[in-house]
């Protein structure tokens, strides 16, 4: 058995112990280690110092890249899209920034913006009751429309690609092969399509959408990885084959691997993207791009993420040019 001595002469050893570091560290070693402690704490704050004008610096240069690209977006875009008729779909979550910037790009490229969907947040839910809820609606808007939506597949997002089928019909006017007779549909069953979409929570609607020939997916904005995804990139492709020029939006900040942009970049089918639509340049862009495809260029990603803005990129002098003399329009 362990008696009180033991236990006070432990405690002693330590108590001593701490006195002779502290005596030690106060004295013999003060010198050299508040020497070096200072030198790698001035050096620390010099550093900090120098990426804080660095930071400041790009700051400033971006603030008069996009300070420039605003006052020139009348001549960079200007008559892009002169009397095209465009509707922007805008997903949940997406950033009012890019809406609204695109939306007053597109009006000064001479686009008419015939209105705008917002999906709600039950368009992305993939559980299987809403997945039954989806297919129903399309089977019935469907039949009462006189189109005809695929044989529904073993894909988890079976609802939403045949409701993203049908909203494309209904929102552009060149569903080639979506309908029983292969031509447009007519105002009432694009308004049929979308006040049924729009009664089961779906969608709401500004405007009078119907009928446009190209359109702008306006996707989620936060960090990757994003929600949804899957359900966004299917509906970009039927956009796609409703229209004469689709193109996905998004902003700088949700940049990267897992983002809806990146994945669409990655599709077997991929549309026009732009990654930075929150920057007035990223804006301009979209209207560049819109243009591009109407000339028949092939869908490409343009923006700040890695692999994108491809060589040779838009070149807005010639774009403009171009579209100021009449050249180069379909």
């Amino acid at each position: 058995m362990i008696d009180f001595r033991y236990h006070l002469v432990s405690i002693i050893a330590v108590f001593l112990a701490l006195a002779i570091g502290l005596a030690v560290g106060s004295t013999a070693l003060s010198g050299k280690a508040i020497g070096f402690l200072t030198s790698q704490e001035h050096r620390a704050v010099a550093s900090n110092i120098a990426l804080e004008k660095s930071n400041q610096a790009l700051s400033n240069q971006v603030a008069a890249d996009q300070a420039f690209a605003q006052a020139a977006s009348q001549r960079l875009a200007g008559d892009l899209l002169a009397q095209e008729k465009v509707v922007v779909v805008v997903a949940p979550g997406a950033d009012n920034v890019v809406t609204d910037g695109v939306t007053t790009i597109l009006r000064q490229a001479g686009a008419i913006v015939t209105g705008k969907v917002n999906l709600q947040q039950s368009f992305l839910t993939t559980n299987g009751a809403n997945e039954t809820t989806l297919t129903q609606l399309a089977d019935n808007l469907a039949a009462k429309t006189g189109l005809t939506v695929p044989t529904q597949s073993q894909s988890p997002v079976a609802g939403q690609q045949a409701v993203a089928q049908l909203l494309a019909a209904s929102l552009l006017d060149s569903p080639t092969g979506v309908t029983t007779t292969g031509t447009t549909l007519s105002s009432k069953s694009s308004a049929d399509i979308l006040t049924g979409l729009e009664q089961n929570g779906f969608v709401t609607v500004d405007g009078t959408p119907a009928p446009a020939s190209i359109a702008v997916l306006v996707v989620p904005g936060g960090p990757a990885p994003q929600t949804g995804n899957q359900v966004l990139v299917g509906l970009a492709t039927q956009l796609k084959l409703a229209s004469s020029a689709t193109v996905m939006a998004g902003g700088s900040e949700s940049v990267g691997s897992g983002s809806v942009v990146s994945d669409e970049n990655n599709s077997a089918n991929p549309v026009s993207t732009v990654d930075n639509a929150d920057t007035e340049s990223g804006q301009i862009m979209v209207a560049q791009a819109l243009r591009y495809l109407l000339q028949g260029k092939t869908p490409a990603a343009f923006g700040i993420d890695s692999g994108t803005a491809p060589s040779p990129a838009p070149t807005p002098s010639a774009i403009a040019s171009s579209a100021s003399t009449g050249k180069g329009h379909p």
